[in-house]
Parts: C-alpha cells; sequence; structure tokens
C-alpha cells in the first residue's frame, strides 16, 4: 500500500488531490494550517488518512511533520508540493516586498521545508517521488515569448514559480544518485478562488489527470516540466 503527502491539503486541488488519493487506498498525509482544516479532515476522511496540522512557512514543521508522519510509516513514496497562494500586484510602481516575501516563503522555502521533513522517508521507497506544483507562468521561456505580455499577472507570483522551477531543476540533479524522480506540474487553469480569467479546468479533472500521471514516473523520469495529460513545458 503507497503512502502519499499532500500539502495544501484542505482546498482545492489540494483536497481534490487527496479524495483521488483516498478513493485509490493509499495512505494518505495531508498537511494544513487550521485546527479547523485539521479537525473537518479527520472526520471526513477517515482511516487511512492522517492529517498533519503544520505550518510549513516555518523551520518548526520540519521535525514536526516528520515525526508525525514517522507514527504510521516508515516510508513515504510521493510528495506532493502543492501549497501556494496569489498574488495581486501586476505593477512595478505597486509591487509590495511584503508581497513577495510572503509568496517565496511558501512557493520556495515550503517545498524546500517539507522535502527536508520527507528525505529520509522517501529514501526508503521502491519508488519514492517528488511533485513540485508549479504553473505555465513560471516557464521563463513562455514569459520571454510575450505569451502573457496583455495579461496582468502578479511579479510575485510569476518570479517565485519561477524560482521554484529552478529548486525543482536543482533538486531532481542532486537526489538522481537516490534515484528519487522529482518533477514540476502546471496542473492546468483551473476554476478556483484566485484562479485565472482564463480557467478551464476543474480541480477535480486536475487531480485525475495527476494522480494518473504521477503513476507513471520512476527513476529514469525526473527533471521534467510538464502539464499531465498534455505534455511536456519549456522551463
Amino acid at each position: 500500500m503507497e503512502t502519499v503527502l499532500i500539502t495544501g491539503a484542505s482546498r482545492g486541488l489540494g483536497y481534490e488531490l487527496l479524495k483521488v488519493y483516498s478513493i485509490h487506498d493509499y495512505i494518505t498525509f495531508p498537511i494544513v494550517r487550521t485546527e479547523e482544516a485539521f479537525e473537518r479532515l479527520k472526520y471526513e476522511f477517515q482511516g487511512k488518512c492522517y492529517p498533519i496540522l503544520a505550518d510549513l512557512t516555518l523551520d518548526s514543521s520540519i521535525n514536526h511533520i516528520k515525526s508525525e508522519v514517522s507514527k504510521q510509516t516508515d516510508e513515504l513514496d510521493i510528495l506532493i508540493n502543492n501549497a501556494g497562494i496569489s498574488g495581486t500586484e501586476y505593477l512595478i510602481e505597486t509591487v509590495r516586498t511584503k508581497e513577495v516575501n510572503s509568496l517565496f516563503d511558501i512557493h520556495c522555502l515550503g517545498p524546500i521545508r517539507a522535502v527536508q521533513s520527507c528525505i529520509s522517508l522517501l529514501k526508503q521507497s521502491d519508488n519514492p517521488r517528488i511533485v513540485n506544483v508549479s504553473s505555465r507562468l513560471g516557464s521563463i521561456t513562455k514569459m520571454a515569448s510575450g505569451e502573457f505580455s496583455d495579461r496582468d499577472f502578479s511579479y510575485s507570483y510569476r518570479m517565485v514559480k519561477a524560482a521554484q522551477n529552478m529548486f525543482t531543476v536543482c533538486l531532481s540533479h542532486e537526489l538522481q544518485g537516490n534515484n528519487i524522480s522529482v518533477n514540476a506540474i502546471h496542473p492546468g487553469v483551473l476554476l478556483t478562488r484566485g484562479g485565472s480569467s482564463d480557467s478551464n479546468m476543474y480541480p477535480e479533472e486536475a487531480a485525475s489527470n495527476i494522480y494518473e500521471w504521477i503513476k507513471t514516473l520512476n527513476k529514469s523520469t525526473t527533471g521534467q516540466f510538464v502539464q499531465p495529460s498534455i505534455g511536456k513545458l519549456p522551463w
């Protein structure tokens, strides 16, 4: 029976991923930030679901997550770094460094903390996989082409997703020797709170696509930037 840890699992794509993996009988570890979400998931997903209350903007979350997962298993098969928030300011005159710092902490430092909490458990798996939920807006190639030049996407979100993609590349190189697959995904343009004006996919569809794609991953499929069910994207 495989195990999966999903950050940002209280709503949106993270919640739909939790549903998919629970339906397919995985042992799940959803990470949430509020007591309310923790109690709700405990009630809704009983049995092999073990919610963890943790704030990935804090270094203290590293040992806490590792300790909680280790109470239930000696190994972790899949880590999905999904937690994230959107930015707002798209003009240089109004960009707030506080917003950029906040998004960097969640989208970049959060995944680092999650990997640090899980790395020893991942190394015990026969097919360990790390998936970072990125965005098409993190593609420097796409941004430089002018594809989104007429859109008011925030500085902060685009910057941190590009940085998160670099983290994916660096991590995939480092962990090849441990046979850990590390990839980034653009889940699709999702119809969620804070979604883009051209959103065209429900989170449950994206979660199903991601689930099927992750099943195909192994040590030979690492260092990719992919939209599941569509194909590879340029970094």
